[in-house]
């Protein structure tokens, strides 16, 4: 939470608020919540979420063996589709 602002002026800002998740409330609530590794018991599977202006999840994506990133391409053409939709 606190590299955020950084992160963001890096990327020449961006137009939502990225958040943290000190309690872990929002990792178990969207399922994404990782317990089996000693000494990070709450952190999250690296994931992507897009959320519409509604606030309903529109999109996801859920690091797998088979991808252990995402397609940074397909994130962003799916977010600009949900965004004009």
């Amino acid at each position: 939470m606190f590299s955020h602002q950084a992160f963001a002026n890096e990327l020449g800002g961006l137009p939502y608020e990225l958040i943290g998740d000190f309690e872990r409330k929002m990792v178990t609530a969207y399922g994404v919540r990782r317990d089996d590794v000693e000494g990070y018991s709450g952190m999250a599977k690296r994931s992507v979420f897009i959320i519409d202006r509604q606030g309903m999840i529109r999109w996801t994506w859920e690091r797998s063996r088979e991808e252990p990133l995402p397609d940074y391409d397909a994130v962003i053409a799916e977010a600009k589709r949900i965004a004009v939709a």
